[in-house]
């Protein structure tokens, strides 16, 4: 499998490169704020059917509550706003209109053909389960873990314990990492870090940070990192690794921390390390 080389400038690399390596023109954003997005988004709510009611939080402005038929749900649109901003070539309006139905229309059919396995925090796995919702998961190494998911067509949705009633974990894994690899051609890599590269999933960058998982993937990158690689995860959509040694790591860490200043789709701030085959923390 080869990975296609591809400038990424909609990415919002440009941003963290100049936090850390050189100085870049600021974007302005689509929106004025996000009280202004949040009061379009609660707006499109307040047009869907079976939409009781729709309340801004007094306290945030990137939250408000819609009650249903089904009940009340928090939304927050700090992911979604950080998103169109940050891709501004992306269609806003369907995105909008994708995230409105996953919350009014969630239809969840949860089977083999949808299972993804996604990479998340421990503590996001641990706020999860303290909220009452037995999602199905288990250790990644060092602090990080495999979270499966169903890739639907609105949005991802966790995937339960009682979704998979009479399955063991094995089988689960290999179905969501069956379809994490129908992905492997559509992953896309930058090289302009020189010490480092940039990978993503075209089309479905959500799983970027997934490949860390396949073995195939590893395989096709081992003419760049033939040996151990360092691993940055500071965003959900986002697989940055580096060449392992220890004079990189400063810079790898200054990126971390710029993409967490930007606050957009973060994952973790850790920076990780693949050695011997197998995931942990540097700490050093």
């Amino acid at each position: 499998m080869r990975v296609e080389r591809r400038g990424i400038l909609g990415m919002g690399l440009l941003a963290v490169l100049g936090a850390c390596w050189r100085p870049v023109q600021a974007k302005l954003p689509a929106y004025a704020n996000i009280a202004e997005f949040r009061a379009i988004i609660m707006a499109a709510f307040k047009k869907e059917p079976g939409v009781v009611s729709v309340t801004a939080d007094p306290s945030d402005p990137a939250k408000f509550q819609v009650v249903t038929g089904a009940g009340p749900v928090t939304a927050d649109v700090t992911n979604i706003y950080g998103y169109i901003n940050a891709y501004p070539e992306e269609n806003a309006e369907k995105i909008v209109a994708n995230f409105v139905s996953s919350l009014v229309r969630p239809e969840r059919k949860v089977d083999d053909r949808n299972l993804v396995a996604v990479i998340r925090t421990k503590q996001y796995i641990d706020q999860i389960l303290a909220g009452g919702l037995n999602v199905l998961h288990e250790s990644a190494g060092a602090d990080l873990a495999i979270l499966y998911m169903a890739d639907l067509p609105d949005a991802m949705s966790p995937v339960m314990a009682n979704d998979m009633p009479g399955r063991d974990l094995a089988s689960v894994r290999k179905a969501a990492l069956n379809n994490v690899e129908q992905w492997l051609p559509k992953v896309v890599s930058d090289g302009q870090l020189g010490d480092g590269v940039l990978y993503y999933v075209e089309g479905n960058t959500m799983l970027s940070t997934s490949l860390i998982l396949l073995d195939d993937f590893w395989k096709s990158v081992a003419g760049r990192f033939p040996g151990d690689a360092l691993i940055a995860l500071p965003r959900k959509d986002q697989l940055f690794l580096f060449d392992d040694r220890p004079e990189v790591r400063a810079g790898v860490r200054r990126l971390i921390n710029a993409t967490m200043e930007d606050n957009f789709n973060l994952l973790s701030p850790q920076l990780y390390a693949r050695r011997a085959g197998k995931i942990v923390a540097v700490t050093d």
